[in-house]
């Protein structure tokens, strides 16, 4: 799937207060760069999220917790009530508003959204080629919302408006909450099913079933939970209710030997549940691992073909090969120790082994296609003994898990069997009120039977949660076949803009995990970063933001670049950094998509490199030193502002000039 994204062409503020000396700013926005340019504390951040206000009706929520795309939306939404008091005065409420103007390919966007009214447009018009679609000023304004969320996403091509907050705040918006998507596991498996999944649609199954997977084994664990405190009541009734003077010696050991029962069931049932979760891992390997051949199956297809334009060489044949090396015939399936011999045979006399036409030698074999179709074979024999290596590790867990549950199984047999054959025992010590009259007893088997519904209860949201589990775990498997197919394309892509600004080779891999589902994985010189603190503030920063500006590539149709908004952390960077982040955001313009961001106006080597390298025709710096009054501190260093100023128009007029 290829999604075409918002392009704005221009913003509007209405009696933004904090802007004091330019509430009404308007600012056209090019194709390229916009760097909103300022001292600290000037309002380049919140100018960020207001144009994520407009699009989304929702401010960025900072926290960045993330379930399910549908409650983030809430959360952001709570958030937002409260973002706009202290940024505008009392006198501004009724008026204060942002207008955005933005095409979706062919189709031409005007919306204007109060801040303090996010479910109802003031404003909604939708064009193509100067036609009227829609337009608000014939509709009501909650009215002109719910059309508005609609034709959003028809036009970019998504399931929800939800998705859309989603990829805009999670994905599209690296502002000053620093949020990882790398590191965020869970937001990071609902991004890949919509980058790499194929169809929105199922990105949005993922999600409901996830959340749902959730909420039932919430529940289930509310329901355990209960069950125990009701067991703990029911274990201070017993003992009120037990015979006085203590037991017999007989029922000591009786009570002894019945709790070491119990104590190995429990043991039984935790190590069964351990083999299982290893069982399911090796599944996840065994699926990793089939996609991996099937991908690389096709590749020796598609060069076979290649090759064989130049020459007929039969042997090369995929199924020629598959038949050798496993002594089947891949048409028939005759499997004996002949059909290799009878092949041979066919190939050394020249005949086809499948319809015995004679064959045609041709002098023109391209050394380069052969060379290929060698190295994607080795790749194949080496993935064909992994996935075999991960179908034996399977089997054995297999095998595991069965006399685990035999282990179970045969530690409740040997309960049941003691009850029987102890029942006068038992009744000694653990059931004896239960023939017995009065209010304790009564009570006592009321609670008894109450801990039996909440079980019962547990065991119905465990079997839900593990029903949407498989589920899910069906559309993972088919998200990892599909990576496989593209990863050639997508991470090539990525490391060339990660390298740019790190300047040392990574790689990043697709993986499975049995408690968090998918994620991405980064590797550097050959180790895995999974923790955050693996690398230093810097490379995590600019790491993430290379991760999105991939993704963003990779979803992107030709006629609807993402636009990524970027609230600069340079100050966690070096002068040498500082360079290489300039060169790393301008490989991402080039690539013909917009960015919006934020910087200090300061001697950076980031905007001068920037600068530099983009020019004053796709590169613009907003001076927002002139909208809102400046610091004491500030208003004494203006001449320094003015100086990082010039340096920088400098480096994009030069530019201009040179070229």
């Amino acid at each position: 799937m290829r999604f075409t994204f918002p392009r704005i062409s221009r913003v509007q503020l209405h009696a933004f207060s904090l802007y004091s000396l330019e509430p009404n700013a308007a600012l056209q926005i090019k194709p390229g760069v916009t760097c909103m340019a300022g001292a600290n504390g000037i309002g380049k951040s919140t100018f960020l999220s207001t144009i994520n206000y407009a699009l989304t009706g929702v401010v960025p929520h900072p926290k960045r917790h993330f379930l399910s795309a549908m409650a983030y939306q809430k959360e952001a939404a709570d958030f937002t009530k409260d973002f706009f008091d202290g940024r505008i005065i009392e006198s501004d409420r009724d008026s204060a508003a942002v207008s955005v103007e933005f095409s979706i390919a062919d189709k031409d966007y005007v919306i204007k959204r109060g801040l303090f009214e996010a479910s109802a447009l003031q404003k909604c018009h939708i064009s193509h080629q100067g036609k009227v679609l829609f337009d608000s000023e014939m509709h009501e304004a909650a009215h002109a919302d719910a059309h508005y969320r609609e034709a959003m996403c028809r036009d970019i091509g998504l399931s929800s408006f939800e998705q859309f907050v989603m990829v805009q705040h999670f994905l599209l918006t690296f502002d000053e909450s620093r949020h990882l998507v790398f590191w965020d596991k869970e937001v990071s498996a609902a991004l890949l099913y919509l980058c790499f999944g194929g169809d929105p649609k199922e990105a949005a199954m993922a999600d409901t079933l996830n959340r749902e997977m959730e909420k039932a084994g919430s529940r289930g664990r509310n329901f355990q939970y209960q069950a125990n405190n009701l067991a703990k009541r029911i274990e201070i009734l017993e003992q009120s209710l037990a015979p006085q003077g203590g037991t017999e010696p007989e029922v000591e050991r009786a009570r002894a030997h019945y709790e070491a029962l119990h104590d190995a069931a429990k043991e039984a049932l935790v190590n069964s549940e351990e083999v299982d979760a290893r069982l399911s891992d090796a599944e996840l390997k065994v699926m990793q691992a089939s996609a991996s051949v099937a991908g690389l199956r096709a590749a020796y297809g598609e060069i076979f073909e290649r090759f064989v334009n130049g020459t007929a060489n039969a042997r090369q044949h995929p199924l020629v090969q598959l038949a050798l090396a496993d002594c089947k015939c891949p048409v028939c399936s005759a499997s004996d120790s002949q059909v290799a011999p009878r092949i041979e045979a066919k190939l050394l006399s020249e005949h086809c082994p499948l319809c015995d036409a004679a064959l045609t030698r041709t002098s023109g074999v391209d050394a380069g296609v052969q060379a290929e179709l060698e190295d994607v074979d080795k790749k194949l024999a080496v993935g064909r003994r992994q996935l075999e290596e991960a179908v034996a590790i399977l089997d054995r867990h297999k095998r595991a898990a069965t006399a685990a549950k035999q282990k179970v199984a045969s530690t409740y047999e040997s309960i049941a069997t003691f009850e029987e054959l102890n029942r006068q025992a038992i009744d000694g010590f653990k059931v004896l009120a239960a023939t017995q009259d009065g209010a304790v007893a009564e009570n006592l088997k009321a609670i008894q039977a109450a801990r039996r519904d909440q079980l019962a209860e547990r065991d119905h949201e465990y079997l839900q949660r593990d029903k949407y589990r498989d589920e899910l775990r069906g559309l993972q498997r088919e998200l990892a076949k599909r990576y496989s197919f593209v990863e050639q394309e997508f991470v090539p892509r990525f490391k060339q803009l990660a390298e740019t600004f790190l300047g040392i080779d990574l790689n990043i891999s697709l993986v499975i995990g049995q408690a968090t589902g998918l994620h991405l994985e980064l590797e550097m010189r050959g180790n895995s970063r999974r923790q955050q603190h693996q690398l230093s503030e810097s490379q995590r920063f600019f790491v993430d933001i290379a991760l999105r500006m991939a993704l963003a590539q990779h979803i992107s149709a030709p006629s609807g670049e993402a636009t990524l908004f970027v609230d600069t952390p340079e100050g966690s960077l070096d002068i040498a950094y500082e360079d290489r982040a300039g060169k790393m955001f301008a490989d991402f313009v080039r690539s013909g998509h917009d960015l919006i961001m934020t910087a200090n106006i300061n001697s950076s080597k980031l905007l001068r490199t920037l600068a530099s390298t983009c020019h004053a025709e796709r590169m613009e710096i907003v001076q927002m030193t002139g909208w809102t009054e400046l610091s004491d501190v500030q208003e004494n260093a203006s001449g320094l502002f003015r100086e990082a100023y010039a340096d920088i128009q400098s480096a994009l007029n030069s530019t201009t000039a040179a070229s």
